[in-house]
């Protein structure tokens, strides 16, 4: 039987099948989306799968020297579930579970949902009382009697904090750039259901490139590390609405293999989900349902 060595090229020999990953930070990539007009909303219904190939063709065209004759590997999304005993927005979860189904059916299982959580965390916040004067005026109930003559209000509450997501990026990054330079060969990764709803960790999947879709400098570090350590170029991509930042205007600018991407609104349309998607059992899932009952609960809200 053939080793596992015999297989493998050598740590830092040129390889034939090189391929690129894509990180999604999900939550950078959707909050946004959900704040704009109904039409821009909509492109939130991503194919990320589609959307990774684009990405990898552009970019081998945009920068021969660091992606070019590389295809798409695994494209990994990391989003966070809300644990069912915590308040939540009922019909938000449905949705987001939906468009999680419709995204495993049409890419085949291909993009891996990896989960983290919330978690509960109590915080005290200063609120001074012509800010609670203000709202008194705008028609908010404050019980000012309570308050005696103290100036300060010092409320404790609950939030709730997405945990785990940014760190299993970040770490699902460095251990698949590491392995691709070890000479691993690529792994094709199909997550059928209804793991796609459960998964709370990332499969380790090589690579010789790679994305990371978010706007959040946080993982600037690990992208640093992955072209300095394993010599992984990593697109830091930056999804319409975002921004983003400029490496020119930070240290990393000497980063060989390391740079950024804008997507812009005409590419996000064109990597979107079908219309309407039939899983398997008849159960049909539609952008209009998707779009309608999310802005269902943005007018619920203003009343």
């Amino acid at each position: 039987m053939q080793s596992d060595s015999d297989r493998r090229p050598m740590p830092g020999k040129p390889v034939s099948d090189r391929r690129v990953n894509l990180y999604v930070d999900g939550y950078n990539f959707y909050v946004p989306l959900s704040s704009l007009p109904e039409d821009q909303f909509e492109l939130a219904w991503c194919n990320f799968h589609r959307l990774g190939e684009y990405l990898v063709e552009r970019l081998a065209q945009e920068r021969p020297r660091e992606f070019g004759g590389c295809r798409l590997g695994a494209v990994k999304y990391f989003t966070a579930t809300i644990p069912a005993d915590f308040p939540k927005d009922h019909g938000g979860a449905r949705r987001k579970q939906d468009w999680l189904d419709a995204l495993n059916r049409v890419s085949g299982g291909r993009v891996e949902i990896i989960h983290g959580t919330f978690r509960e965390r109590k915080h005290r916040f200063y609120i001074e009382r012509g800010e609670l004067d203000e709202l008194v005026r705008s028609g908010i109930p404050v019980h000012l009697g309570e308050l005696g003559n103290r100036r300060t209000f010092r409320p404790r509450m609950a939030i709730h904090e997405e945990k785990q997501t940014d760190v299993m990026l970040a770490c699902s990054l460095l251990l698949d750039s590491a392995l691709g330079r070890e000479g691993r060969l690529p792994l094709a990764i199909c997550q059928h259901p209804p793991l796609h709803l459960t998964n709370p960790r990332p499969t380790p999947a090589p690579c010789h490139a790679a994305i990371v879709l978010s706007a959040d400098i946080d993982f600037l570090p690990a992208a640093e590390m992955a072209c300095q350590m394993f010599a992984c170029p990593v697109a830091m991509a930056f999804s319409f609405p975002h921004q983003g930042y400029d490496l020119a205007d930070l240290e990393a600018q000497s980063i060989s293999g390391l740079t950024t991407r804008r997507i812009s609104e005409e590419e996000l349309r064109t990597s979107m989900l079908p219309a309407e998607v039939v899983l398997t059992g008849g159960r049909t899932i539609t952008l209009e349902h998707f779009r309608k009952t999310h802005f269902e609960k943005v007018r619920t809200m203003g009343d």
